[in-house]
């Protein structure tokens, strides 16, 4: 089954809601107009009673009924207007009749049933359809019944005519409904047609390109800015993945082009058992730094795709801090750095995930190692404050230029002096402040160029690590102070 495009529809809708509103108020209008013309001959009628009233009262009523039908046989006779009147006294004896009621055999109530604001009452009399009012009438002490009638020919010749005239123009009421819906359709997706023009040119070649921004405040001006919010990402996420593959593709070519290189220099000709061994260094050293790279690229896709957790448990941030210094301490020795480690006594619980926070301190030591000159010094501190564990890492090493500490932790960014002072992927640090922020913190850095940097995090500690590290149920900032004691 085909569907009808949304301007169809909105058409359609709005056709039948201003033909429904159309046939409604034509509709009422009629009703309207019928209630007005009857409460106009109810009003008529009544005046018509408040006359005969008004005449008694002034020429005074005769005492027998024969007298007084009489008297008022001239007076009414003359000045019926087409009214049906008829006029019985108090003790039920006809005063006056007009002709027309002559043929009606109708008894008027008694006075004593009628409400003083009357009683109307509908009959048909030589095919016209009367209209009468019953209304009790006090002279002078005397209560008569006096009923007024009117025929309703005129009033339903004028509703015909009125309907007649609806009628008419019901047609007219279709069409003008039938444009408005179309007109006001276009115009109401008129905006949502200017969207989609604009979204059709923006491809992979110009995501910078954005939407128009509407200012009508409605849904589609929020459709609108949601749309270029979301191509904001896509663009940042395209832009990602292209510095992703230069940088990598990059980083990558030059270990590869070592290796080739070192292939061919040794396969070249017939050399020395130590300058194998050299040429093989050089290939060990190079596929170590590709390892590293790769590592790190594969983290940051795992990063990037959400598949990258976090779950802290209670660690011994002193135990790690150990092994991450005996891990690197034989690296440093071998490039003429000291790595001392300040470390407090008894463990140190912290909340952590620990392949992370194992993560987090190589890359920073190894970040401190890279940029620091031979004969220079790393320090490890691990430090127990009211707030929780603080890990500093600072070095000696050739610092960061003022207003570039938050630029170094930006994917592919290193400081501009670093260019010249070592190799490196640009992703250490970003991983390192990811790694940071997952766990609720941020690194803190301090720098001085020529003079060396600063690392520093803090971690929440945990209550208690149980029998794995005998931490007991003493808090670690109790055992703290308590193992400070001791020394002293």
């Amino acid at each position: 089954m085909m569907r009808l495009s949304i301007r169809t529809q909105l058409s359609i809708r709005y056709f039948l809601t201003f033909a429904l509103a159309g046939v409604l108020l034509c509709f009422a209008s009629y009703l309207m107009a019928r209630g007005s013309l009857r409460i106009t001959v109810e009003h008529e009628l009544d005046e018509h009673i408040d006359d005969v009233r008004d005449y008694f009262l002034t020429r005074g009523l005769q005492a027998g009924a024969a007298e007084a039908g009489a008297q008022v046989s001239t007076e009414f006779e003359s000045k019926d207007d087409g009214k049906w009147l008829q006029i019985e006294d108090d003790q039920g004896r006809w005063i006056y009749r007009a002709r027309r009621m002559l043929t009606v055999p109708q008894e008027l109530p008694p006075a004593a049933t009628l409400p003083a604001t009357g009683k109307l009452v509908e009959f048909v009399a030589a095919e016209k359809r009367v209209i009468a009012l019953i209304r009790p009438v006090n002279i002078r002490g005397r209560t008569m019944v006096v009923e007024s009638g009117a025929t309703l020919t005129k009033t339903e010749q004028t509703l015909a005519l009125f309907r007649n005239g609806l009628l008419l123009i019901s047609p007219a009421i279709f069409l003008v409904a039938g444009l408005a819906g179309h007109l006001l359709s276009r115009r109401a997706l008129h905006p949502v047609a200017v969207i989609a023009r604009e979204a059709q040119r923006i491809h992979d070649g110009n995501l910078q390109a954005r939407l128009p921004k509407l200012d009508t405040r409605d849904e589609l001006a929020h459709l609108s800015a949601t749309l270029n919010e979301m191509l904001e990402r896509i663009e940042s996420g395209v832009r990602s993945v292209r510095d992703f593959t230069a940088y990598a593709s990059h980083e990558l070519r030059t270990p590869l082009t070592l290796i080739r290189t070192e292939v061919d220099l040794a396969l070249e000709c017939k050399r020395s058992g130590g300058e194998y061994r050299e040429a093989i260094g050089a290939i060990g050293a190079e596929a170590q730094r590709m390892s590293f790279l790769l590592d790190h690229l594969l983290f940051m896709a795992r990063a990037d795709a959400g598949s990258e957790l976090v779950q802290p448990v209670a660690v011994d941030a002193r135990r790690f801090c150990i092994q991450a210094a005996d891990k690197w301490r034989p690296l440093f020795q071998k490039a003429g750095l000291n790595l001392i480690a300040d470390l407090p006594q008894g463990s140190v619980p912290v909340m952590a995930d620990p392949p992370h926070l194992q993560r987090l301190l190589d890359i920073v030591l190894e970040n401190a190692g890279k940029y620091t000159k031979p004969g220079g010094l790393v320090r490890l501190t691990l430090a127990l404050e009211e707030e929780g564990a603080r890990f500093k890492v600072a070095d000696t090493g050739i610092g960061i230029p003022c207003g570039e500490e938050k630029q170094i932790f930006e994917r592919f960014c290193r400081g501009s002096n670093a260019l010249i002072h070592a190799h490196g992927s640009g992703l250490g640090l970003a991983l390192a402040a990811w790694i940071a922020q997952r766990h609720g913190t941020r690194i803190e850095v301090e720098s001085a160029v020529g003079a060396g940097s600063s690392f520093a995090w803090k971690l929440p500690l945990a209550a208690n690590l149980g029998a794995e590290c005998g931490g007991g149920d003493a808090s670690p900032m109790r055992r703290h102070r308590e193992l400070t004691s001791a020394r002293a």
